[in-house]
């Protein structure tokens, strides 16, 4: 007897509820994105500038707002069960980390081709939108040389102390004929009326040349070197920053060791571990008042396994856990800087 011949089986599959759909574009930690135009509705806004035209030596962090995006799909904003600012519980801190902290991503600068001044201006722009508007902005670049045009976005709004966790010192007054790239941010930062002071740590390495050490020094610079910070620990490290004032906060991720940050475009060996870098930054949160934050030097094409990337997602999480717990012990934080003396 011939069989019949039998079709391919088909399972019966329920319909997905509609709580179960969920849009795959890619965001920074999941976040909703901010609706164009509008201002985002979160205590926290990302920005990413994908821009690296500020590199001396090795091009590629133009690519990290994406990394960065990517490896913080780690860390969910969202639920599973569709909850949003529901937070993380940190195992070594023992307790929740940012619950009911809202968040946005406000997508990325739009960069203009071959033109580092009207990029700067634009980068300025975007972030000067967010942080009038009472948000505390989180740029992530792109190489370092964005931080000058995200510090001018807090022109008007007080004194202003820059703490730089890096390798290097980027004092740099003119390279290779510009006076804007990523060696030049913090020279050009100590220009700016409203920055009052300078607290750079982690810097190590060797120079070639003795001029921004001693344009730094002249400066006022109060300079931690990553060996000092590992002989004097993290609370030292934070009194270079005067008690109280207002802080933007900038991380270089080069800071970092080169084992654990490969993807950088000038990565230096004997950095700072992770713990030591997230340790060191929690004491300059304790110390200052944040009204902006930063993390640049991310460089995918060198990366491997996401190392870096996965580094610089989880950083910033640690550092706004900081922030917020800070300001939930009564402490405000995150407000305009008021006119206050030098910081």
């Amino acid at each position: 007897m011939v069989g019949v011949p039998v079709g391919p089986r088909i399972l019966s599959v329920t319909p997905p509820s509609a709580q179960s759909l969920r849009p795959k574009y890619l965001t920074f930690y999941g976040a909703p994105p901010c609706a164009p135009g509008a201002a985002p509705d979160a205590d926290v806004a990302f920005v990413g500038v994908p821009f690296d035209l500020g590199t001396t030596l090795r091009p590629g962090a133009r690519f990290g707002p994406a990394a960065v995006r990517a490896a913080s799909a780690w860390y969910r904003y969202i639920d599973d069960d569709g909850k949003a600012a529901g937070g993380w519980f940190d195992l070594d801190l023992g307790r929740w980390i940012l619950q009911g902290i809202t968040m946005a991503d406000c997508g990325d600068v739009e960069i203009a081709p071959a033109d580092i001044t009207a990029n700067l201006e634009r980068i300025t722009a975007g972030v000067a939108a967010i942080a009038g508007a009472g948000h505390l902005p989180v740029i992530v670049g792109g190489d370092h040389s964005i931080t000058y045009a995200a510090l001018r976005a807090f022109a008007g709004r007080g004194p202003l102390h820059v703490v730089q966790f890096d390798t290097h010192q980027d004092f740099v007054d003119e390279r290779r004929g510009t006076r804007l790239g990523h060696g030049n941010v913090m020279r050009r930062a100590s220009e700016l009326p409203f920055v009052t002071g300078i607290s750079q740590i982690g810097i190590k390495g060797l120079q070639k040349y003795p001029e921004p050490v001693a344009a730094a020094q002249t400066y006022g610079a109060r300079i931690v070197t990553a060996s000092a910070l590992r002989r004097d620990g993290p609370e030292a490290a934070a009194r270079s920053v005067p008690a109280g004032a207002a802080c933007y906060l900038t991380v270089d991720i080069d800071v970092l060791d080169i084992a654990q940050a490969p993807g950088t475009g000038t990565p230096e060996p004997g950095g700072l571990s992770y713990r030591e870098l997230c340790e060191a930054a929690r004491a300059v949160v304790n110390r200052g008042r944040v009204v902006g934050l930063d993390l640049v030097e991310v460089s995918p094409p060198y990366d491997w396994a996401e190392v870096t990337a996965r580094s610089a997602a989880r950083l910033i999480l640690d550092v706004l856990a900081a922030i917020f717990a800070r300001e939930s012990e009564g402490r405000p934080v995150i407000r305009a800087a008021s006119e206050e003396g030098r910081a």
